[in-house]
């Protein structure tokens, strides 16, 4: 019986000394990510956006300045007329009355009489014709293109060169429904007469969208990209904030006004992102977890070193790229011969199915950022044999998609 007790107590303190608890190394890691479109070696750019809606806007203005010119070259002549229309009321006025001041007392009397009021009036003083005004043109905002193309427009890693790649950015201007004055019943308790009443609520609800295109020529000619984002072109839908009150208190065309301005902006935003996702070598950064075992009895020396391996290496991508791949390739054989260590069914394994997900999602992203792309691929086939929890699944999914990207932006 005592020798019993001896190996269940040793059994318990195997399966004590290997109790995973596992921690994580937060980090923003950052890195180099090249363009999908490789242009030459020294190739630079030049930008332009362009309204085209703005032609039209042109036209309006246009021809109420052309209104205005005919007017106001025609005003001295109607001006004329009219005064010399009020000068033959003044000069017919002076001739009625001087025959009316010419007739004879008794015949002003009898006159009198019989037509009340009949001596002549002056006419009324004389007040030149309104002078031209020009037309207000009610229209949508217009943007500085040129402060528009320098802001969103800029490709990183190129130099500007008018002889370089165009850029061409159309923006075809705002549109939007009639705006609808919608009302929603709501329940509203009252803690005081602990009952609950009906409430009404109103909100404008419109769509809109301001649609743009973007455009990249090669100096040869080659339309290198013609593209509409369906993010931009696609109408979204906008809904005031609620009101307490049966129809909203700001008129619609406040909100229409703003998001003139806001629709530009962000779907520039888009655009930027496009072309330097096409075009641009961009520093990019990453939330990432460098995940470990804790380490209080000295069970796992090794992935607490690979994590400060990991560590160090992600720091230096950018400074010191070899030192960095150094650290990293130490990490990941780390990562690798924990794996090949790993039991899946054995739960008092020191590597069991709590730890070896997490080596997985270390050693994948690890492979990723130093170039290793088959490496990773290798892991995450491995992976698929697993029965792994759906957040573990995603997570290397997005780890994959990450591999291929990069992979497919450095091996053009």
């Amino acid at each position: 019986m005592k020798r019993a007790h001896l190996l269940l107590a040793a059994s318990l303190m195997a399966t004590a000394s290997f109790g995973q608890r596992m921690k994580k190394e937060k980090l923003t890691v950052k890195y180099i990510q090249p363009p999908t479109i490789h242009l030459e070696q020294g190739m630079g750019y030049h930008s332009e956006v362009i309204l085209d809606y703005k032609a039209e806007i042109d036209a309006e203005l246009a021809a109420a300045e052309e209104e205005y010119q005919q007017a106001l070259a025609e005003y001295p002549e109607k001006e004329a007329a009219a005064k010399a229309a009020h000068d033959e009321l003044v000069a017919n006025y002076e001739r009625a009355l001087e025959e009316w001041n010419n007739k004879s007392s008794v015949g002003k009397i009898i006159e009198k009489q019989v037509l009340e009021n009949s001596k002549p009036q002056p006419p009324r003083p004389y007040y030149p014709p309104g002078k031209p005004y020009k037309r207000q043109v009610t229209h949508q905002k217009l943007f500085n293109e040129s402060q528009l193309a320098s802001t969103y427009c800029r490709v990183e890693g190129m130099q500007e060169d008018a002889n370089g790649v165009g850029i061409e950015v159309h923006l075809f201007g705002f549109e939007n429904d009639d705006p609808v004055a919608e009302k929603k019943e709501f329940k509203e308790y009252n803690s005081k007469t602990k009952q609950s009443t009906t409430i009404i609520k109103s909100q404008w609800v419109f769509n809109y969208r301001h649609s743009m295109s973007l455009r990249v020529v090669h100096p040869n000619g080659t339309i290198i990209l013609d593209e509409v984002p369906n993010s931009i072109s696609d109408y979204k839908r906008f809904e005031s904030p609620l009101e307490k009150r049966s129809y909203p208190s700001t008129s619609a065309q406040t909100f229409i006004d703003k998001l003139q301005g806001t629709a530009v902006e962000d779907n520039l935003g888009t655009i930027q992102w496009l072309i330097n996702d096409k075009l641009g070598t961009t520093e990019q950064a990453r939330d990432a977890d460098v995940i470990y075992v804790n380490n209080k009895k000295g069970g796992y020396d090794d992935l607490e070193n690979a994590m400060y391996d990991a560590k160090e290496g992600y720091g230096m991508l950018l400074s010191r790229p070899d030192e960095a791949r150094a650290k990293l390739v130490s990490a990941i054989e780390a990562w690798e011969a924990a794996i090949e260590e790993g039991d899946w069914d054995d739960k008092k394994a020191r590597i069991n199915k709590k730890v070896i997900p997490d080596l997985y999602n270390n050693v994948m992203l690890a492979c990723t950022l130093v170039g290793e792309y088959d490496r990773a691929d290798d892991h995450y086939s491995a992976s698929l044999r697993l029965d792994l929890a759906n957040r573990d699944e995603n997570n290397l999914k997005e780890l994959k998609l990450l591999n291929d990207d990069l992979r497919a932006r450095y091996q053009k």
